[in-house]
């Protein structure tokens, strides 16, 4: 009877402790996941402090935090900087961020990244001197008031690139720079889609230039208000390889080209010096002058037509094809003969054009109203539409 007992007691031991061990089981599930939903995971390289004093840095830099930039930024070699949506990153001084590896700044459209300067004027802060960068990606990022001075002076690129990478810039603004807002010198592949640009340049510098072999695709930005070029595509004076070789296609560039002055005038698209490519369906809109396609290209393997020519002011509309430039119009163009004809019908623009003007007024806006002519006039191989607001919404989002 005894064993009995004692038989039972241990088995009823063995029950009580399964069941604190079960229990002890769940209990630390729940525990564990409960820890897990307190909060975001950061990422391993997460940069948590929110002042950087400048110097050599790299990892992420967070969704929605605030960081504030009190040196210059080197991203080295093999390290990446990487930017989470609805970051804002302030400079509050001529600082710039020198990329030897590779730029990431990842917006999107609900959370776009924001580079800027406190004060809301051109070229208060160096921007992103990238020459020897392994890898730049820019999507839904506004980039404000860059180009500020260098050590000599001289006023710099907002994004300037020298290696031969891969460059991809989506969906981002380009606003108040001092010099070119995008300038690649290298045998780069670029990707540059559907971006804004607006009143870069005090007396010179191009939205995009283009040289010593760049290839790739600039398409369905809106480019307003520049000193120089809106799109330059140049390869060199002297050496024709490697070529640049590009497709520039349903691109809107409005008020381009005046505060460089008459000496070296500014186009909507300037195609120069032994470089090449192919250019449709682009809306050229008071423009100092439009499409140029110099002599110096490579002009035998140069392919274009189906763009847009309108302007406001009389010597305006005699610098659609300028005098000495081999392009020609086109059939397939649309070409205003007479100062106002073929009006495109923006939503919103008061022409003509102020060279003075580098923030662009509020109420413009340069998508199409029902019934303008540049609807259903574009090369389809690229799309049915002139200009970078299109009607099946492959155009620019902004």
């Amino acid at each position: 009877m005894k064993n009995k007992l004692n038989q039972h007691l241990f088995n009823a031991t063995k029950i009580v402790a399964a069941a604190f061990v079960v229990s002890g089981i769940f209990s630390s599930c729940t525990k564990s996941s409960a820890t897990a939903n307190t909060g975001p995971v950061l990422p391993a390289e997460a940069i948590r402090g929110t002042t950087l004093n400048g110097g050599n840095v790299k990892g992420v830099m967070l969704t929605d935090s605030t960081y504030t930039i009190n040196g210059d930024i080197t991203v080295l070699k093999g390290d990446t900087l990487s930017v989470q949506p609805g970051a804002t990153i302030n400079i509050p001084a001529n600082h710039a961020f020198y990329i030897q590896g590779t730029l990431l700044s990842l917006g999107t459209q609900q959370k776009p990244v924001v580079f800027q300067s406190p004060t809301a004027l051109p070229g208060q802060w160096g921007g992103f001197q990238a020459d020897s960068a392994q890898a730049v990606t820019v999507k839904w990022t506004k980039i404000l008031w860059a180009g500020g001075p260098d050590s000599t002076g001289g006023t710099r690129q907002t994004i300037g690139i020298s290696s031969p990478i891969t460059v991809d810039i989506e969906d981002s603004w380009f606003i108040g720079g001092q010099d070119n807002s995008i300038g690649v010198y290298s045998a780069a592949n670029v990707t540059i889609l559907r971006n804004t640009f607006q009143g870069n340049g005090t007396t010179d510098g191009d939205c995009i230039d283009f040289h010593s072999g760049v290839t790739g695709t600039v398409a369905y930005n809106v480019l307003w208000g520049g000193a120089g070029s809106a799109i330059k595509v140049f390869t060199s004076a002297l050496i024709k390889n490697p070529q640049t070789n590009v497709t520039v296609y349903n691109n809107t560039c409005i008020d381009n080209g005046f505060r460089r002055g008459a000496a070296e005038p500014g186009r909507g698209i300037l195609v120069d010096a032994f470089s090449t490519g192919k250019f449709y369906n682009n809306l050229l809109v008071n423009n100092y002058y439009s499409l140029d396609i110099t002599p110096t290209s490579e002009f035998s393997t140069v392919q274009y037509g189906n763009n847009y020519f309108y302007a406001t002011v009389d010597s305006l509309v005699k610098n659609f094809y300028p005098v000495g430039s081999k392009g020609v119009a086109q059939t397939t163009d649309i070409i205003s003969q007479t100062t106002g004809a073929n009006d495109p019908m923006f939503v919103n623009y008061t022409p003509p054009p102020n060279p003075s003007l580098r923030i662009m007024p509020p109420a413009y806006d340069f998508h199409l109203k029902a019934g303008s002519p540049a609807l259903g006039k574009g090369n389809p191989t690229y799309n049915n539409d002139i200009g970078a607001y299109t009607s099946d919404g492959k155009g620019n989002l902004h």
